[in-house]
Protein backbone atom coordinates (compact mmCIF):
# COMPACT_ATOMS: atom_id res chain seq x y z
CA UNK A 1 0.00 0.00 0.00
CA UNK A 2 1.17 3.52 -0.64
CA UNK A 3 1.92 6.08 2.25
CA UNK A 4 4.38 8.80 2.49
CA UNK A 5 7.42 8.66 3.99
CA UNK A 6 6.58 10.61 6.59
CA UNK A 7 3.41 9.32 8.04
CA UNK A 8 2.65 8.91 11.38
CA UNK A 9 0.35 6.91 12.79
CA UNK A 10 -1.89 6.61 16.35
CA UNK A 11 -3.39 3.72 17.41
CA UNK A 12 -5.83 2.91 20.28
CA UNK A 13 -6.15 -0.08 22.03
CA UNK A 14 -3.27 -1.10 20.19
CA UNK A 15 -1.72 -3.26 22.68
CA UNK A 16 -3.86 -6.33 21.45
CA UNK A 17 -6.18 -7.87 18.86
CA UNK A 18 -7.12 -6.08 15.91
CA UNK A 19 -5.19 -2.51 17.38
CA UNK A 20 -1.98 -5.01 17.86
CA UNK A 21 -2.53 -6.41 14.12
CA UNK A 22 -2.81 -2.54 12.50
CA UNK A 23 0.17 -1.29 14.73
CA UNK A 24 2.50 -4.37 13.11
CA UNK A 25 0.54 -3.55 9.61
CA UNK A 26 1.37 -0.21 9.63
CA UNK A 27 4.98 -0.81 10.60
CA UNK A 28 5.49 -2.80 7.84
CA UNK A 29 4.72 -0.60 5.08
CA UNK A 30 6.73 1.90 6.92
CA UNK A 31 4.33 4.09 8.77
CA UNK A 32 5.57 5.61 12.56
CA UNK A 33 3.51 3.96 14.75
CA UNK A 34 2.11 5.79 18.09
CA UNK A 35 0.60 2.47 20.51
CA UNK A 36 -1.81 3.64 22.78
CA UNK A 37 -3.35 1.58 25.08
CA UNK A 38 -4.70 1.71 28.80
CA UNK A 39 -2.64 -0.83 29.67
CA UNK A 40 1.25 0.86 29.49
CA UNK A 41 2.91 -2.76 29.40
CA UNK A 42 0.79 -4.11 26.33
CA UNK A 43 1.99 -0.76 24.38
CA UNK A 44 5.43 -1.27 25.59
CA UNK A 45 5.41 -4.96 24.20
CA UNK A 46 3.99 -3.83 20.76
CA UNK A 47 6.22 -0.74 20.52
CA UNK A 48 9.04 -3.23 21.25
CA UNK A 49 7.96 -5.63 18.70
CA UNK A 50 8.01 -3.14 16.08
CA UNK A 51 11.47 -1.32 16.93
CA UNK A 52 12.90 -5.13 16.78
CA UNK A 53 12.08 -5.75 13.24
CA UNK A 54 13.17 -2.60 12.56
CA UNK A 55 10.14 0.07 12.68
CA UNK A 56 9.53 2.79 14.37
CA UNK A 57 6.85 2.87 17.03
CA UNK A 58 6.82 4.33 20.71
CA UNK A 59 4.12 3.43 23.50
CA UNK A 60 1.59 5.94 25.07
CA UNK A 61 -0.57 4.87 28.17
CA UNK A 62 -4.14 6.58 27.69
CA UNK A 63 -7.73 5.88 28.75
CA UNK A 64 -9.69 7.42 26.16
CA UNK A 65 -12.75 8.01 27.93
CA UNK A 66 -10.78 10.65 29.94
CA UNK A 67 -10.37 13.66 27.62
CA UNK A 68 -7.32 15.29 28.78
CA UNK A 69 -5.53 11.70 28.16
CA UNK A 70 -7.23 11.40 25.29
CA UNK A 71 -6.52 14.96 24.03
CA UNK A 72 -2.26 14.20 24.98
CA UNK A 73 -2.22 11.46 22.67
CA UNK A 74 -2.38 13.68 19.28
CA UNK A 75 0.51 16.16 21.32
CA UNK A 76 2.60 13.23 22.22
CA UNK A 77 2.63 11.74 18.43
CA UNK A 78 3.44 15.47 17.21
CA UNK A 79 6.40 15.57 19.74
CA UNK A 80 7.72 12.27 19.46
CA UNK A 81 7.57 12.30 15.30
CA UNK A 82 7.20 15.77 14.20
CA UNK A 83 3.09 15.18 12.77
CA UNK A 84 0.82 12.82 13.08
CA UNK A 85 -1.07 11.98 10.27
CA UNK A 86 -3.31 8.94 10.74
CA UNK A 87 -5.56 8.22 13.94
CA UNK A 88 -7.36 4.78 14.14
CA UNK A 89 -9.83 4.77 16.73
CA UNK A 90 -10.05 0.98 18.21
CA UNK A 91 -10.43 1.31 21.63
CA UNK A 92 -13.58 0.05 23.13
CA UNK A 93 -15.12 -1.81 26.25
CA UNK A 94 -18.27 -4.32 26.31
CA UNK A 95 -20.77 -4.17 27.95
CA UNK A 96 -23.05 -7.52 27.93
CA UNK A 97 -26.69 -7.96 28.81
CA UNK A 98 -30.38 -6.59 28.07
CA UNK A 99 -31.58 -3.66 28.38
CA UNK A 100 -33.57 -3.98 31.05
CA UNK A 101 -30.84 -4.37 33.48
CA UNK A 102 -28.23 -1.98 32.33
CA UNK A 103 -27.48 0.42 34.73
CA UNK A 104 -26.41 4.32 34.48
CA UNK A 105 -23.17 3.16 35.34
CA UNK A 106 -23.31 0.55 31.98
CA UNK A 107 -24.13 3.17 29.67
CA UNK A 108 -21.55 5.86 31.30
CA UNK A 109 -18.74 3.39 30.85
CA UNK A 110 -19.20 2.47 27.41
CA UNK A 111 -19.84 5.99 26.18
CA UNK A 112 -16.89 7.14 27.46
CA UNK A 113 -15.09 4.78 25.90
CA UNK A 114 -17.06 3.74 23.06
CA UNK A 115 -17.90 7.20 21.31
CA UNK A 116 -16.94 9.81 23.50
CA UNK A 117 -13.48 8.96 23.28
CA UNK A 118 -13.51 8.37 19.46
CA UNK A 119 -14.76 12.23 19.25
CA UNK A 120 -11.89 13.26 22.22
CA UNK A 121 -8.88 11.66 19.47
CA UNK A 122 -10.41 13.17 16.95
CA UNK A 123 -10.41 16.98 18.79
CA UNK A 124 -6.84 16.15 19.69
CA UNK A 125 -5.75 14.83 16.28
CA UNK A 126 -7.23 16.91 14.11
CA UNK A 127 -5.93 19.88 14.56
CA UNK A 128 -2.19 18.33 14.29
CA UNK A 129 -3.64 16.95 11.20
CA UNK A 130 -4.36 19.98 10.16
CA UNK A 131 -0.93 21.51 10.39
CA UNK A 132 0.54 18.60 8.73
CA UNK A 133 -1.77 19.26 5.69
CA UNK A 134 -3.44 16.16 5.87
CA UNK A 135 -4.43 13.30 7.49
CA UNK A 136 -6.86 10.13 7.22
CA UNK A 137 -9.01 8.81 10.41
CA UNK A 138 -10.02 5.34 10.40
CA UNK A 139 -12.54 4.72 12.98
CA UNK A 140 -13.07 0.93 14.33
CA UNK A 141 -17.22 0.14 14.79
CA UNK A 142 -19.06 -3.13 14.21
CA UNK A 143 -21.17 -5.08 11.50
CA UNK A 144 -23.75 -5.18 15.17
CA UNK A 145 -23.59 -1.28 14.15
CA UNK A 146 -26.22 -2.41 11.37
CA UNK A 147 -27.08 -6.24 11.94
CA UNK A 148 -28.96 -6.49 15.02
CA UNK A 149 -28.44 -8.87 17.95
CA UNK A 150 -30.06 -9.45 21.27
CA UNK A 151 -27.17 -9.60 23.84
CA UNK A 152 -25.02 -5.86 23.86
CA UNK A 153 -27.60 -3.26 22.64
CA UNK A 154 -25.18 -1.02 24.40
CA UNK A 155 -22.25 -2.02 22.64
CA UNK A 156 -24.17 -1.87 19.08
CA UNK A 157 -25.80 1.27 19.61
CA UNK A 158 -22.57 3.27 20.49
CA UNK A 159 -20.44 1.44 17.19
CA UNK A 160 -23.99 2.97 15.33
CA UNK A 161 -23.04 6.23 16.55
CA UNK A 162 -19.48 5.83 15.10
CA UNK A 163 -20.75 5.50 11.67
CA UNK A 164 -23.04 8.74 12.17
CA UNK A 165 -19.97 10.45 13.87
CA UNK A 166 -17.50 9.32 10.90
CA UNK A 167 -20.03 10.48 8.33
CA UNK A 168 -19.99 13.87 10.38
CA UNK A 169 -15.94 14.15 11.07
CA UNK A 170 -15.90 13.41 7.10
CA UNK A 171 -18.08 16.36 5.76
CA UNK A 172 -16.74 19.12 8.43
CA UNK A 173 -12.48 18.63 7.40
CA UNK A 174 -12.36 17.37 3.84
CA UNK A 175 -11.27 17.43 1.86
CA UNK A 176 -7.66 17.72 3.52
CA UNK A 177 -8.22 14.88 6.49
CA UNK A 178 -10.48 11.56 5.06
CA UNK A 179 -12.47 10.25 7.99
CA UNK A 180 -14.09 6.29 7.57
CA UNK A 181 -14.79 3.47 9.44
CA UNK A 182 -14.76 -0.19 9.88
CA UNK A 183 -17.45 -2.54 10.54
CA UNK A 184 -15.66 -5.98 11.48
CA UNK A 185 -17.52 -8.73 11.68
CA UNK A 186 -16.74 -11.59 14.42
CA UNK A 187 -13.28 -11.74 15.34
CA UNK A 188 -11.23 -14.05 17.02
CA UNK A 189 -8.70 -12.18 19.07
CA UNK A 190 -7.31 -12.68 22.81
CA UNK A 191 -9.82 -11.17 24.74
CA UNK A 192 -12.31 -14.24 23.44
CA UNK A 193 -9.43 -16.54 23.64
CA UNK A 194 -9.03 -15.72 27.59
CA UNK A 195 -12.74 -15.48 28.23
CA UNK A 196 -13.21 -19.05 26.39
CA UNK A 197 -10.34 -20.18 28.39
CA UNK A 198 -12.32 -18.98 31.81
CA UNK A 199 -15.29 -21.09 30.52
CA UNK A 200 -12.89 -24.19 30.32
CA UNK A 201 -12.61 -23.92 27.03
CA UNK A 202 -9.08 -24.60 24.97
CA UNK A 203 -8.32 -22.46 22.24
CA UNK A 204 -8.61 -25.14 19.99
CA UNK A 205 -12.23 -25.73 21.25
CA UNK A 206 -12.89 -21.93 21.05
CA UNK A 207 -12.00 -21.69 17.83
CA UNK A 208 -13.99 -24.75 16.29
CA UNK A 209 -16.74 -23.95 18.09
CA UNK A 210 -16.56 -19.95 16.50
CA UNK A 211 -16.22 -20.81 13.12
CA UNK A 212 -18.91 -23.36 13.27
CA UNK A 213 -21.52 -20.54 14.09
CA UNK A 214 -20.29 -17.72 12.38
CA UNK A 215 -23.41 -16.11 10.78
CA UNK A 216 -21.82 -14.89 7.70
CA UNK A 217 -21.14 -16.13 3.86
CA UNK A 218 -17.97 -17.06 4.40
CA UNK A 219 -18.81 -19.66 7.26
CA UNK A 220 -15.56 -18.63 9.74
CA UNK A 221 -14.52 -15.73 12.01
CA UNK A 222 -11.92 -13.48 11.13
CA UNK A 223 -8.05 -12.71 12.20
CA UNK A 224 -7.27 -9.99 13.59
CA UNK A 225 -5.44 -9.26 10.75
CA UNK A 226 -7.97 -9.49 7.82
CA UNK A 227 -9.77 -6.35 9.29
CA UNK A 228 -6.05 -4.65 10.26
CA UNK A 229 -5.48 -4.89 6.28
CA UNK A 230 -8.69 -2.83 5.76
CA UNK A 231 -7.98 -0.70 8.26
CA UNK A 232 -4.85 0.02 7.23
CA UNK A 233 -5.93 0.28 3.26
CA UNK A 234 -8.30 2.79 4.15
CA UNK A 235 -5.86 5.27 5.49
CA UNK A 236 -3.57 4.64 3.37
CA UNK A 237 -3.17 6.34 0.07
CA UNK A 238 -4.87 3.39 -1.88
CA UNK A 239 -7.76 4.59 -0.59
CA UNK A 240 -7.15 8.29 -1.55
CA UNK A 241 -11.05 9.09 -3.16
CA UNK A 242 -12.51 7.82 -0.25
CA UNK A 243 -13.97 9.38 2.65
CA UNK A 244 -16.96 9.44 4.87
CA UNK A 245 -17.74 5.49 4.12
CA UNK A 246 -18.13 2.38 6.08
CA UNK A 247 -16.27 -0.72 4.94
CA UNK A 248 -18.11 -4.02 5.87
CA UNK A 249 -15.45 -6.25 6.78
CA UNK A 250 -17.72 -8.75 8.13
CA UNK A 251 -17.48 -12.21 5.56
CA UNK A 252 -20.63 -11.32 4.55
CA UNK A 253 -22.39 -10.98 7.53
CA UNK A 254 -24.10 -7.77 6.81
CA UNK A 255 -25.29 -9.17 2.94
CA UNK A 256 -27.91 -11.80 4.34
Amino acid sequence: MRFQKDDVAVVTGGGSGIGEATCYRFAQEGVAVVVVDRYYDAAARVARTIREQGGQAVPFQADVGDEPQALAIGRFAAEQFGRLTILVNNAGVRVYGPITEATVQDWDTILAVNLRGVGYCCKGAIPEMEKAGRGAIVNVSSANALVGRASMPLYDATKAGVLALTRALAVAHGPAIRVNAVCPGGTITPYHIRRAQERGLSEEEFRRQAHAGARNILRRQAEPEEIASAIVFLASEDASFITGETLMVDGGMYAI
